[in-house]
């Protein structure tokens, strides 16, 4: 590399934040000395807590030192894993050249994505991050690659299906409306619309996933009736209820719960919700119960159906997740993840409490309009 290329590599580095932890003055100091030099920004960190405050603020690299005398390195990975704000980052273990095989492998199936011995030349160290980052950047590439492709795909196939669906409910009503045709037709044709619907949803989602990956969430917001809205989506998935044996109730307030919020949006959270309350249901009864508490909307869904591992509870929120149960259930798992990305788009919460075999209650929480807060 010549020392034109070489300014230029330096000066990408400014863009670039490294945490640095360790519990050795002298060790945190040279470290983050050779970082500097090599054009690095850096946050550093004396011990397990103060990193995993610090990591918050979402550097590009960590690099945690494995001894530490309040939370141990392996211990601060785990977290930072299991934490949906920090799970992506990169992650670096640093320890001393007496470390034992064992504990490399605990620190990379603890979710490290290197593990580094010192003393490491300072060329080294900085060649080693490079390489980390340029994996990251292909990495981010190829994502953005396919929200491209999904947004393309999304809508090529939006169009046809919206015409198609159309035809198809005229033919419906056309054939049902027809005495001579009776209703065997009708009954050919009411499952085609059924089906579309479906795959039109599933378009639905996509597209909304790709404009949260290149737009954000813009809401439209107004003054909504939580209540009057959770009563049409139960009453609109009584139908899909019936077909999967499950029977849908809801228990609602008699008066209105006003949220400022983006309706339309809400109806899907809300949707997704029951959709997953009826797909998992396994021919049990499900509910929809909604109520105020402390200046909040819950809604709580309910279900008893298969139930959710501790260790996926958190996975299911993400893109393309869905609860483990091969060839049992359909569906590209993006409905949890828009339900939970609407409800922080209104500064709302969904969690979900579950255990294998006992069912899964996800409770909505979204502030009530400044109105019935008191």
């Amino acid at each position: 590399m010549n020392s034109s290329d070489a300014k230029n590599a330096q000066a990408g580095r400014t863009a670039v934040t490294v945490l640095n932890v360790n519990d050795d003055p002298a060790t945190l100091y040279l470290l983050s000395l050779t970082l500097k030099q090599g054009g690095y920004q850096v946050l550093e960190a004396t011990g397990g807590r103060e990193a995993l405050r610090l990591a918050q603020g979402q550097p590009d690299l960590v690099l945690l030192d494995v001894h530490m005398p309040d939370i141990d390195g392996y211990e601060v990975c785990r977290r930072l894993r299991a934490d949906e704000a920090t799970h992506d980052l990169l992650i670096a273990h640093l320890s001393s050249v007496s470390v034992k095989r064992e504990d490399r492998v605990r620190g990379l199936a603890q979710g490290a994505d290197a593990y580094w011995t010192r003393p490491l030349a300072e060329d080294e160290l900085l060649a080693n991050i490079e390489a980390m980052l340029r994996l990251q950047t292909r990495a981010r590439d190829a994502v953005r690659a396919r929200d491209r492709f999904l947004s393309i795909a999304a809508h090529e196939l939006k169009t046809p299906l919206t015409v198609l669906r159309l035809n198809l409910e005229r033919a419906v009503e056309m054939v049902v409306n027809d005495a001579d045709a009776g209703g065997a037709m009708g009954k050919r044709l009411t499952p085609a619309v059924r089906h579309l619907t479906r795959l039109q949803t599933l378009v639905d989602n996509l597209l909304d996933v790709s404009r949260l990956s290149t737009q954000g969430m813009a809401l439209q917001v107004d003054t909504v009736d939580f209540s009057q809205l959770v009563r049409e989506q139960v009453e609109r998935f009584q139908a899909p209820a019936r077909s999967a044996n499950v029977a849908l109730t809801a228990e609602l307030p008699d008066a209105p719960v006003l949220l400022f919020g983006d309706a339309r949006m809400l109806e899907q959270a809300v949707g997704h919700l029951l959709s997953n309350a009826v797909k998992y249901g396994e021919d049990r009864p499900a509910k929809a119960r909604l109520s105020m508490h402390e200046g909040h909307a819950v809604l709580a869904v309910e279900d008893q159906g298969v139930g959710i591992a501790p260790e996926d509870q958190a996975r299911i929120f993400r893109r393309f997740e869905r609860v483990p149960a091969p060839g049992r259930f359909e569906g590209l798992g993006l409905g949890l993840y828009l339900a939970q990305e609407i409800a922080a788009a209104h500064d709302g919460t969904l969690s979900v409490k579950s255990a294998p075999g006992q069912g899964a209650c996800f409770e909505l929480r979204l502030p009530l309009h400044r109105t019935q807060r008191y």
